[in-house]
């Protein structure tokens, strides 16, 4: 499969004082079409910050990043939001839907960002990610209307609607019980089949099962899986 992104010698630190706390240690990473990637460690161990970093979301000191054979080190944070937009959807933990928004507006929201879509081309990827997450019926609805699940496969249509390359998924069965959560994985594992690239950080060791690659963080350096 081909290479959708490549990270190499990438490390990241923050200045307190005189002293420097180092997050990532030039981390060498690369990702191809259509692989579902874990990344796993304990709290503290730089998962988040990696995903974040892949996502465009935190700045990173040292180090190369390409995307699709594109050099992303040094996009403007203007050229970065276009990016992201276009490229990558994200899922998280705490779902962040707007309340205010009906679930077909909060789902419209990446397509508004992006641009160039008429109005009825737009509800027309709108009822098409719903569809892939098995929740049409609730075009109308509003996020307190949903149960956490469903808050959260809203949050994968979302994620799904501008066609992204890559979906980034930071502990997104955290907020929800265990058979819940499993059926979010599920949703993921068939995406995957779909050849959607998903790279997923989670801290439970049972969903390392779920992957075609894990990967595993120490204190932001890739380690064997009997060191974390």
């Amino acid at each position: 499969m081909p290479q959708l992104l490549k990270i190499k010698e990438l490390s990241k630190w923050y200045n307190q004082g005189k002293e420097r706390y180092d997050v990532l240690k030039k981390l060498d990473f690369s990702v191809e079409q259509g692989s579902f990637v874990v990344i796993m460690g304990k709290s503290g161990s730089g998962k988040t910050t990696l995903l974040n970093t892949i996502g465009l979301l935190d700045e990173f000191n040292e180090g190369s990043y390409e995307f699709k054979g594109q050099d992303v080190t040094r996009l403007k944070e203007v050229d970065k939001s276009v990016f992201r937009n276009k490229h990558i959807g994200f899922i998280f933990q705490q779902f962040h839907l707007i309340e205010s928004l009906t679930i077909a507006q909060n789902i419209e929201l990446p397509l508004l960002y992006h641009g160039g879509y008429t109005r009825s081309k737009r509800m027309e990827m709108i009822k098409k990610s719903l569809k892939d997450v098995g929740l049409e019926e609730k075009f109308k609805n509003y996020p307190n209307e949903l149960s956490g699940g469903q808050q959260q496969r809203i949050s994968i249509a979302r994620a799904l609607v501008t066609q992204s390359d890559l979906i980034l998924a930071d502990e997104p069965t955290g907020a929800l019980d265990w058979k819940t959560g499993l059926q979010i994985i599920d949703l993921l594992v068939n995406l995957n089949k779909q050849n959607k690239t998903i790279i997923m950080v989670t801290h439970d060791e049972d969903l390392r099962k779920y992957a075609t690659h894990c990967v595993y963080l120490k204190d932001g350096a890739f380690c064997k899986e009997g060191e974390i």
